[in-house]
């Protein structure tokens, strides 16, 4: 039975007549008529008292009026819960983000998006690089904000951000007083070294430089801590040394809580990126965060992302 059947049926009752009825849908009398007799055959049920001059509800034809208004109810609730899908009114948005770009880096964008779409729900799943590079992958998130991994193939990795990471020490810390002057690796080494996790991008990297400008392989006094912050609380009570995004350590520095130190060819960097499925159709969600980062960073090699992004939120910018 075709749901037009049902829509002229509860057309006919809400305007009285079968003409207003034929009227208000723009069909034709006759084909009004046609439709409510296949309905009552099909439900083998005479659905209007025919013995009166207006029309009147049989029994059955009130129990599936009821029905029909749930009906049409439910579909025009659904137009409305998908219009405001689609304009971005409500949703729900998964991110991933490892530790530096979901506490340092992102955390202006989920304040703007947020605000320009508050209806999002939004929320932020953390990890390693390659772990979130598996959860883009497995689509337990749509996004991900991670450094370079090697990755399958249907995963796409688009630049974002090159981040510097710093030499610093608290500034009650007895290095503190080297400040301004070109140290050597081996001198820093001679303080406890606070460092990231095993299986950590800047681990492996420090390991690496450290290797290449020192007489030891890789810092062997070492604290190990997987959050930044617990990281920063040590060095500022003057213990140790480390290297840390300069991200996470901007306002410590700019207070004076915390202070740099210059070491002999030190230039550590870790590039970031934006991490999805390249064969699978990104929500509006996830593109309306995406086109904030896209204004903030218009000459990245986006792909064909702006011209997306411009004929979707143009409304929105």
């Amino acid at each position: 039975m075709d749901i037009d059947h049902f829509k002229t049926f509860n057309q006919v009752v809400i305007s009285g007549s079968f003409t207003k009825a034929a009227q208000a849908l723009f069909l034709s009398q006759p084909a009004i008529s046609m439709q409510i007799q296949a309905l009552e055959s099909y439900l083998k049920v005479s659905l209007f008292d025919r013995s009166r001059r207006q029309i009147s509800l049989t029994k059955e034809g009130e129990v599936l009026f009821e029905y029909t208004q749930r009906i049409f109810h439910l579909f025009d609730e659904v137009q409305s819960v998908f219009q405001d899908i689609s304009t971005l009114q409500v949703g729900r948005l998964t991110i991933g983000a490892t530790g530096v770009m979901g506490t340092y880096y992102l955390t202006r964008f989920i304040q703007r998006f947020h605000e320009r779409f508050p209806g999002i729900e939004l929320e932020i799943l953390t990890g390693n690089s390659h772990h979130i590079a598996e959860l883009v992958a497995s689509g337990e998130v749509e996004i991900g904000f991670a450094g370079r991994s090697v990755i399958r193939s249907p995963l796409q990795q688009v630049f974002l951000h090159r981040e510097n990471y710093k030499v610093v020490v608290g500034k009650h810390s007895p290095l503190a007083t080297c400040a301004g002057q070109d140290m050597s690796p081996d001198e820093l080494l001679q303080s406890p070294f606070i460092m990231r996790e095993k299986g950590t991008r800047i681990r492996a990297k420090i390991n690496s430089w450290f290797k290449r400008h020192s007489a030891n392989t890789a810092p062997q006094n070492r604290v190990t801590l997987s959050n930044l912050e617990a990281t920063k609380r040590l060095i500022g009570s003057g213990y140790g040394v480390t290297v840390i995004p300069h991200l996470a350590i901007s306002d410590e520095l700019n207070s004076g809580e915390l202070v740099e130190l210059h070491v002999k060819g030190f230039n550590l960097a870790v590039d970031y990126y934006l991490v999805y499925q390249g064969e699978h159709s990104l929500s509006r969600a996830a593109l309306g965060f995406i086109s904030l980062l896209y204004d903030d960073t218009p000459d990245n090699e986006w792909g064909s992302f702006p011209e997306l992004l411009e004929n979707i939120f143009h409304n929105h910018r």
